[in-house]
């Protein structure tokens, strides 16, 4: 009888237990039903990889992409970090699975003046820009968040409503693709100096004003000769580019219908001119002539440090081009030839390269949002128990 007893009491307890543990997966399995649509605000830092700041020195005769996350780590200037507000509209369509549109404003930035690289402090240039992102995303979760309430209440059946911890934290991945507006400015503090010869009477005085930088080509963007690829005349880069996010977030449900969601996200995009720095150096009097002196200004070209150099005429008794001077030391005549002529240029000429042509800039988010979840809960019944057939059977 006592065998008989046990037996009974552990066969109901397994099929309480299977009946409790179907229900808990039932609920689990559409509770997202429930409330589909969700709306996150949030705030947060942004930063940007591109050519300028950083101390990063890329050389563009190697495969070197935006696909090196270390580059990425040591080569940010958190100095620079700046500010990004977040909106978005969820749509739960799976359990572990949801639609995401986002719509982002951040502001980004680098300057060379804060690199550590002795070459970037001379290039000495800078830049800033807002950027507005609009991008469709899918979010996927290999953990729910799960609630409960403040004092672990049981069941009828006395079961803890939630676990000893008031929540347990939530991990989901993301992924995407977006479009963005981003319109760099650059602040004008170049230095120019008189030693080298071609800016002797290069007019240029710093007025510490931000300037437009994408309607002044300072790379000679659709000027002939250029370097770049936009070969037709008077194109440039476009201030619409595509962006596609890809991060990971934590997510801390405070109850059934409000939570915290902290999110990492990276953006690669399909432009190189988010700092307005692609290739090289464009011929600075063309620029001017084309688009202004405040253009030929904000190229850089021949900006920095002078850069004292020995070359030759092409043939002996030829004069030196302008600003050279010819050799009379008799020693180096007597070692290099009497063609020898000195010459003070810069190491940001005409031809130099400006940037890093081989990979696209890119830029990230740091954000913390709360989301509110919006209830259905009369259509949800509906659609979850549509298939089911209720017997009513009477007794008197």
């Amino acid at each position: 009888m006592y065998n008989k007893k046990h037996n009974l009491f552990f066969i109901l307890l397994i099929v309480s237990s299977f009946a409790y543990s179907q229900h808990r997966s039932y609920t689990d399995k559409y509770e997202y039903r429930k409330k589909r649509h969700e709306v996150t605000f949030g705030l947060g830092a942004s930063n940007c990889l591109t050519d300028l700041g950083g101390s990063f020195i890329s050389d563009p005769n190697s495969e070197v992409s935006q696909i090196d996350f270390l580059r990425s780590i040591y080569d940010t200037d958190l100095a620079k970090s700046n500010y990004a507000i977040n909106a978005a509209y969820i749509y739960h369509f799976k359990r572990k699975l949801n639609f995401r549109g986002n719509l982002a404003f951040a502001q980004i930035g680098a300057d060379d003046f804060l690199s550590k690289d002795l070459n970037r402090k001379n290039r000495n240039l800078n830049f800033k820009s807002s950027i507005i992102e609009f991008s469709g995303i899918v979010e996927y979760y290999f953990a729910k968040p799960i609630t409960g309430n403040k004092y672990n209440l049981k069941d009828v059946q006395g079961h803890k409503l939630a676990p000893n911890i008031l929540a347990h934290w939530g991990f989901y991945i993301m992924g995407g693709i977006g479009g963005f507006y981003y319109n760099p400015k650059g602040l004008n503090n170049k230095v120019y100096n008189s030693g080298a010869h071609m800016n002797s009477d290069f007019n240029h005085l710093p007025d510490n004003v931000w300037h437009k930088l994408r309607p002044l080509h300072t790379e000679g963007q659709g000027m002939e000769g250029n370097k770049t690829k936009f070969q037709k005349s008077g194109k440039t880069y476009s201030p619409v580019a595509l962006c596609f996010p890809l991060g990971f977030g934590l997510e801390k449900a405070f109850n059934g219908d409000m939570g915290l969601k902290i999110e990492a996200s990276y953006r690669f995009t399909n432009t190189d001119y988010l700092d307005d720095v692609s290739g090289f150096y464009h011929n600075r009097n063309e620029i001017e002539s084309e688009y202004g002196t405040i253009a030929a200004i904000m190229s850089g070209t021949s900006s920095g440090w002078e850069r004292p150099y020995m070359a030759f005429v092409e043939n002996e008794g030829d004069p030196p081009p302008t600003g050279g001077v010819m050799i009379t030391d008799q020693s180096l005549i007597d070692s290099y030839g009497p063609r020898i002529y000195t010459i003070t240029e810069t190491s940001t000429d005409e031809g130099f390269i400006r940037g890093d042509p081989t990979a696209n800039d890119s830029y990230m988010f740091f954000n913390i949002s709360m989301y509110k979840k919006f209830s259905s809960h009369t259509k949800w019944y509906r659609n979850v128990h549509k298939s089911d057939k209720r017997k009513i059977k009477a007794s008197f």
